[in-house]
């Protein structure tokens, strides 16, 4: 939805209690350390103007580059970001008899990712560098549910089922059964992942990476 006077754009969710409480377990992150909302706000700003955000076109929603943000930053060596799921829960609320719980008392952790020193521009060009390049595809779920990558095989998202094709595949924290990836075809992949690498090569060749990183990107009519 887009307000006319304000040009704000947001998604608007009715009865979705999985929304809320995916909502608030970003927001717990965000404060976390202030590098994710940069990191985040940056990526999808990104992902809008190359073309690469729009689930209707095969490619990935907001909402799932949050979570490769995230994810991201618990794999980081030191750590930037704990794993919230995996701590002793502060917050539960049960949806559908789905318990969503973790550790929300985030203000506890605001120095967890002190010892990591990486700058946002040294995360940017790291983030692209590690889905164009690192991560196996054919083999790697990212969840930060668990704070680690784990196996397609141990989710049984080896293979297409309907239209759920698992080519990316990132894990919904609360509905673990939900990969957020499985909108995406062999064409839409081939796009994503060539826009991670045209990103991370701009970051690390270009001597004017913001022009060129953010060019918008058009569709052949």
């Amino acid at each position: 939805m887009l307000d006319a006077g304000s040009g704000f754009s947001c998604d608007i969710c009715i009865n979705n209690l999985f929304a809320v409480a995916n909502t608030k377990l970003l927001k717990d992150y965000a404060q976390i350390d202030g590098r994710l909302l940069q990191l985040a706000s940056i990526v999808k700003h990104w992902a809008k103007l190359r073309g690469v955000n729009e689930t209707y076109r095969g490619t990935l929603s907001s909402y799932a580059y949050v979570l490769m943000c995230i994810s991201f930053l618990q794999l980081r060596e030191p750590k930037i970001l704990p794993c919230l799921q995996a701590m002793e829960p502060t917050y539960t609320m049960v949806v559908d008899d789905t318990e969503c719980a973790y550790f929300d008392e985030v203000h506890q952790l605001r120095d967890f990712g002190a010892e990591n020193k990486e700058t946002i521009a040294e995360l940017l060009w790291a983030f692209f560098h590690y889905w164009a390049f690192q991560h196996d595809y054919r083999k790697d779920v990212i969840s930060i549910r668990m704070g680690k990558i784990i196996s397609k095989k141990e989710k049984n998202w080896m293979t297409r089922i309907g239209n759920d094709r698992h080519l990316i595949c990132i894990e919904d924290p609360f509905e673990t059964g939900h990969d957020l990836g499985r909108v995406v075809d062999r064409q839409t992949i081939r796009i994503i992942r060539e826009e991670f690498e045209r990103a991370a090569a701009v970051l690390q060749h270009d001597d004017d990476p913001c022009m060129t990183l953010f060019e918008p990107y058009h569709y052949e009519k």
